[in-house]
């Protein structure tokens, strides 16, 4: 039976002779799990990453990464956003982070909601981030079998005793004496066994052999079964290539991402270790800001053009070339100009604290030089930018605005940051409607 360990970013690892949960905060694991947690740091960090810190010879800390590392051996390491307060019930603090993670990772492609019903769906405790992601794409695998598996024409090639298709005469003319009886032939046939089709069916075999739960376990096999005509993908990569999308395979858009994942394909924002197992990792203000733009594109497409990572402006002109690149996290750009304005909103991974002493809040420097740098290029000193962080108890409300510039104020503009919290939980952007209401008397003024 495999060990499950659940731990947040930023949290430890500590090498021991035990299985050990200390909290969310740090976990104890065996030697082997150890190195393998190292070697994988190693790999990432010729990379340029950071995944994970060797503080001391036993002691490795996660940084601001989510995701699943399994191990060789199976055991699973599950790293959750760290979001929710501390308090008393352990499994309730896990079940909101695991939670929040699920509903950030199904923004992110904008898929449907798993099924709340279903045998697949009643579990006796609480599933893990792994045997739920497995979970989640047998069921978008059941219905897409249910509604009909894609099938395209492919050419068969072969020698046969009586003609079908067509002849192909230089072929038959250089056959030896001993398969003159032979026709070579070749035609076409309708078969289901596309790029799609063999890449579901190898995550059905990776599925039967990773998962610990019961009725995942069921499900893949049957379904496994079901498909049971059509081969592995031999090449992974190969095979994603051609898994087009379009109007004949659109019922096939929503399990593409996740079977990415349990394939070990490149996704947008993940990373995937050299590992025999299910995992991935996303950093967590990638993330963040995915999740952000998809509810921002919801509520406020009517009367904004929302643009990710504009990219049009650059900080200096050297040698006859833009050099630095300024790419904000979102841009509002106005549809009507008499009522909104263009705005900038960049959002940040971290907690502030609305009541520290010394009025900065936890806002690091370099992110207000940032936001500076993004006004005068992209807003010329004349609109708001927002900066988004996630809410917390200490950080509420929005905070009093951030005046920029005494210069530009002085010839009638308004330049302005202001700090918002994002709500995980109602995905509201706080005080957002306020600044609109602000900045729209003030061009009627």
């Amino acid at each position: 039976m495999t060990k499950i360990w659940s731990l947040r970013e930023y949290g430890i690892v500590v090498e021991g002779n035990c299985f050990d949960q200390k909290g969310l905060d740090e976990i104890h694991v065996p030697t082997s799990v150890f190195q393998e947690l190292v070697d994988l740091s190693l790999q990432f960090k010729k990379n340029g990453l950071s995944i994970l810190h060797l503080e001391t010879q036993r002691r490795l800390k996660v940084d601001n990464y989510v995701g699943i590392i399994q191990t060789k051996c199976g055991n699973v390491i599950e790293i959750l956003p760290k979001h929710v307060e501390d308090n008393l019930d352990q499994e309730a603090n896990l079940e909101s982070e695991r939670a929040l993670l699920k509903k950030m990772l199904l923004a992110l492609w904008d898929l449907p909601k798993p099924r709340e019903a279903g045998q697949a769906s009643l579990q006796t405790f609480p599933m893990p981030l792994n045997e739920w992601l497995m979970q989640y794409f047998l069921e978008h695998c059941e219905q897409l079998i249910q509604r009909g598996l894609r099938s395209e024409y492919s050419t068969i090639e072969e020698q046969s005793s009586f003609l079908k298709g067509k002849l192909d005469v230089t072929k038959m003319m250089r056959q030896p004496v001993t398969k003159q009886h032979l026709l070579p032939i070749h035609y076409d046939e309708f078969l289901p066994n596309t790029a799609p089709n063999r890449l579901l069916k190898s995550a059905l075999e990776k599925i039967c052999k990773l998962t610990q739960n019961n009725d995942n376990w069921r499900l893949a096999v049957e379904l496994k079964e079901r498909m049971s005509g059509i081969p592995q993908s031999a090449i992974y990569r190969l095979d994603f290539q051609q898994w087009h999308t379009g109007r004949l395979l659109a019922h096939y858009d929503a399990i593409k991402p996740w079977c990415q994942i349990i394939l070990g394909d490149e996704i947008p924002f993940a990373l995937s270790g050299d590992t025999d197992g299910l995992s991935f990792l996303f950093p967590m203000e990638k993330l963040f800001e995915a999740y952000v733009l998809s509810k921002l594109e919801e509520q406020y497409s009517e009367h904004y053009q929302i643009q990710r990572q504009k990219s049009n402006k650059y900080l200096c002109y050297h040698n006859g070339k833009d050099r630095f690149n300024l790419r904000p996290d979102i841009y509002f750009e106005a549809k009507n100009k008499n009522i909104h304005s263009n705005m900038i909103l960049d959002t940040k991974w971290k907690l502030l604290d609305q009541n520290s002493e010394d009025q900065r809040y936890g806002i690091s420097d370099g992110d207000m030089q940032q936001m500076f740098a993004y006004s005068y290029m992209y807003l010329e000193h004349d609109s708001p930018i927002v900066l988004i962080y996630p809410k917390s108890s200490k950080f509420n409300e929005a905070l009093p605005e951030f005046q920029l510039n005494k210069h530009e104020r002085d010839q009638g503009k308004n330049p302005e940051i202001w700090v918002l919290p994002f709500d995980l939980d109602n995905d509201e952007l706080i005080d957002f409607d306020k600044i609109e209401k602000l900045r729209h008397w003030r061009l009627l003024t």
